[in-house]
């Protein structure tokens, strides 16, 4: 009898002890799944306002983050719970605010605090938006004559992609849009009179440039384009002067010309967003229940600067902005783990926006070289040395937001790795 409880008490034991390794294990991944860009919503008077979060590591294992562009402090992640504080600044008054949020199933679910109340401000990972969405200036030539026509490409609310093909003359049908792996193709549908024909195309984005092919019966037509509103895409610092005083904020626009403006830390989504020549227009509009406030915005662009007005009936406000300069998603420092014989081996990869890098492992820093960056796949070269020995090893991988996912591979053989973003 003594015997049956004791196997009992036993297995009870082992199962218990199952369990927490198993606890531990989640907060672990749990702990590095907080790292990264997060989209945060919330809702002001019966209206839905944006923010975006970035919570990252510091060198010594802390947390850091931003709200917005301004800065968090006391940034904590412990039991799937993440706190920190805000501070927002108007004129000479602060306030303070404080956050109290849970990591679930990829999603943060929360709340903000001060002495003036609270509200919800739940988010998800934010995902960054598909390289092909937008307008693009298209060009090919038919014998002598050259073609042009605008093909726009959007997004339904099922995150498949939807095109259409805007032309002086013709009926013009675009369908089966695909974007993988940097490479673009949709077949096109076109109706002149009595005549039709259908082509396909397929073609490589860098950048804001596209070139490919159309494919029809009639022979293969080399094909270009170029983004409409290149020029004004990407990050803006702004500087906003008005006799209220001066504040920083930023602007995000992206390759489909939509966008937010940054205010006191939350972000508003931008309308009619334009570039003619080097002239800029674009309106955002504030509101609290029914009331609706205003403003538009005239200004002029000059290689990577941007100055203008914003015109309400509040009153004129000079802005200023400068281009941020965009660094690549694979800079950052990585950190890979793999578990061996002999327990828990880390590594780390630190890659410079210069695109130069280097590799560490067991405080030994070696100097990275052909590094390579394609779309989403990364590759990258050290020698590694053992002893009087030098043994040539390769990384080939794929870059999926903060997770770079791939293989080293020596003269013995490939082991898979997995590295996560940690600053």
């Amino acid at each position: 009898m003594n015997q049956m409880l004791n196997h009992k008490r036993i297995g009870k034991s082992i199962i218990l002890t199952c369990l927490l390794l198993l606890m531990q294990t989640s907060f672990v991944w749990a702990a590095e799944d907080i790292i990264g860009e997060w989209e945060m919503k919330m809702e002001f008077g019966g209206r839905e306002s944006f923010a975006t979060m970035t919570i990252s590591k510091k060198a010594d294992g802390s947390l850091t983050g931003k709200w917005g562009s301004g800065e968090l402090t006391n940034v904590k992640f412990e039991n799937g719970k993440l706190t920190f504080t805000r501070i927002l600044s108007f004129g000479d008054q602060e306030f303070i605010m404080e956050y109290a949020g849970t990591l679930k199933d990829g999603k943060i679910t929360g709340t903000m605090s001060s002495d003036r109340g609270e509200f919800a401000a739940n988010g998800a990972r934010k995902k960054p938006k598909c390289p092909a969405l937008g307008q693009w200036n298209m060009k090919f030539n038919v014998g002598d004559r050259e073609i042009t026509g605008k093909l726009i490409i959007s997004e339904n609310p099922d995150g498949t992609l939807a095109g259409k093909w805007e032309a002086e003359s013709g009926e013009h049908a675009v369908s089966n849009v695909k974007f993988q792996d940097g490479k673009l193709t949709y077949t096109r549908k076109s109706k002149f009179g009595e005549r039709e024909w259908e082509s396909s195309f397929e073609g490589a984005i860098k950048g804001h440039k596209l070139a490919g092919a159309f494919k029809s019966r009639r022979g293969e037509m080399p094909a270009t384009g170029e983004r409409v509103g290149a020029p004004l895409i990407g990050n803006w610092e702004l500087t906003t002067t008005s006799d209220r005083g001066t504040r920083t904020s930023m602007m995000m626009i992206n390759g489909d010309l939509t966008g937010r403006y940054e205010f006191f830390g939350g972000e508003i989504p931008m309308k009619d967003i334009k570039l003619e020549g080097n002239q800029v227009t674009f309106a955002i509009e504030m509101g609290f229940g029914d009331r609706t406030f205003r403003m538009d915005f005239k200004g002029k662009l000059d290689g990577k600067s941007l100055k203008g007005q914003l015109i309400s009936d509040r009153g004129t406000s000079e802005v200023v902005g400068k281009k941020a300069e965009d660094a690549s998603p694979v800079v950052g420092t990585w950190e890979f783990t793999r578990e061996s014989s002999r327990g828990t081996r880390t590594s780390t990869l630190k890659i410079k926006e210069d695109m130069t890098a280097t590799y560490t492992v067991r405080d030994n820093e070696i100097a990275v070289t052909d590094l390579k960056v394609d779309g989403s796949q990364v590759s990258f070269k050290v020698i590694m040395r053992y002893g009087d020995s030098d043994v040539p090893m390769e990384f080939k991988g794929k870059l999926d937001g903060t997770t770079l996912k791939g293989e080293f591979i020596t003269e013995r053989g490939a082991r898979e790795a997995t590295g996560k973003k940690i600053d």
